[in-house]
C-alpha cells in the first residue's frame, strides 16, 4: 500500500503533505495526536482514540476536535483497504488536521528495559496537560536513546516518587500472584487504549486486575512483565535493569491471543 493522507480534509499522497515551519505543531510541538492500529482494513477502537484526542486537546486548552471530520477522514483513507496498517491523526495548535495511513511500522524489540525517572510525567490535576497525548515527545524519545546507549532496547519510566509509569511509546503491565497490575491513568500516564483493552479482556476471563500505584520493587518481583501499544502485540519483557524474566509467560500468551482475536474481530464488526 502507498502511504496516503488527508490534509484538512483533502486526500493526497503522504509525501505531498506540507506543513509550514511556522505551524505551531512544527515550531513548538504544540498539538496532540493519536496512533490507531488498522487490522484487516478496520481501525481498532477508532471512537475511543478520537475521544482521547479530544481530551488531549482540551487539556492543552486548544480548540475542540471536530470528531465527525476526523472520523470521516480516517474512514475515507481505509475505504476498500484489506491490509493491516496504521492511522495517525495530528491536530496542531494552528488548526491543522492531518490524518495519515501507512503500513504498520516495524518496531524495535522491547525485551530489555533500563529504568529511568520521568520528571515530565506528573499526576492528573497537578497541571493542565498532565495525561495528554501531545506532539511534544522529545523527552520520551530522549529516554529511549539513553536506554539504547546503555545497551537496552528501551526505557521503563518511573515517577519521582518511584511509582512505575510506562514506556516512552508503550504501556506496561505485569503479573504477580496471578494478578495483572497496571499503573493507573491518575499518575499522569497516557490512558493507553491497548492497555485498557487488555485489562478488559483479562477481566472478562475472570483474571484479577489491579490498577493502583506500585513501586518499582513490586514490578521487579513479578512473574511476567509486558509491553503493549496500538501497533504492537503484547510483548514479554525479558529484562529490567539486571533482573531477568526468562521463564515461561503463559498469561502473556493467553492475553496476546485474546488481543489478536479482538483486533481481528474489528475487521468484521464495530470499531
Amino acid at each position: 500500500m502507498k502511504p496516503v493522507a488527508m490534509h484538512n480534509g483533502q486526500r493526497m499522497p503522504l509525501d505531498e503533505v506540507r506543513l509550514a515551519i511556522t505551524d505551531e505543531g512544527v515550531a513548538r510541538g504544540d498539538g496532540a495526536f493519536e496512533t490507531i492500529g488498522v487490522w484487516g482494513g478496520r481501525p481498532f477502537r477508532l471512537d475511543d482514540h478520537l475521544a482521547r484526542l479530544a481530551a488531549s486537546l482540551a487539556a492543552l486548552g486548544l480548540a475542540p476536535l471536530d470528531r465527525d471530520a476526523a472520523a470521516a477522514d480516517a474512514r475515507a483513507l481505509v475505504t476498500d483497504l484489506a491490509d493491516d496498517a496504521a492511522l495517525r491523526v495530528y491536530v496542531t495548535a494552528s488548526g491543522t488536521r492531518v490524518v495519515t495511513l501507512t503500513p504498520q511500522p516495524v518496531r524495535p524489540p522491547v525485551r530489555a528495559l533500563v529504568v529511568q525517572q520521568a520528571p515530565w510525567i506528573r499526576p492528573l490535576g497537578s497541571y493542565g496537560p498532565a495525561g495528554a497525548k501531545t506532539m511534544s515527545y522529545a523527552a520520551n524519545m530522549a529516554a529511549t536513546r539513553t536506554a539504547q546507549r546503555a545497551g537496552a532496547d528501551d526505557a521503563l519510566l518511573i515517577s519521582l516518587e518511584g511509582w512505575v509509569l510506562e514506556g516512552p511509546t508503550f504501556a506496561v503491565i505485569w503479573v504477580a500472584d496471578d494478578r495483572l497490575y497496571a499503573p493507573p491513568a491518575t499518575l499522569g500516564i497516557i490512558d493507553s487504549i491497548t492497555r485498557r483493552t487488555v485489562l478488559e479482556l483479562a477481566a472478562a476471563q475472570e483474571l484479577a486486575v489491579v490498577e493502583e500505584p506500585r513501586p518499582l520493587d513490586h514490578l521487579l518481583g513479578a512473574d511476567e512483565v509486558w509491553a503493549c501499544s496500538s501497533v504492537r502485540d503484547v510483548i514479554a519483557v525479558r529484562r529490567v535493569d539486571e533482573v531477568a524474566f526468562d521463564g515461561p509467560a503463559p498469561l502473556r500468551d493467553r492475553m496476546s491471543a485474546a488481543l489478536e482475536a479482538a483486533r481481528r474481530g474489528a475487521a468484521t464488526g464495530a470499531d
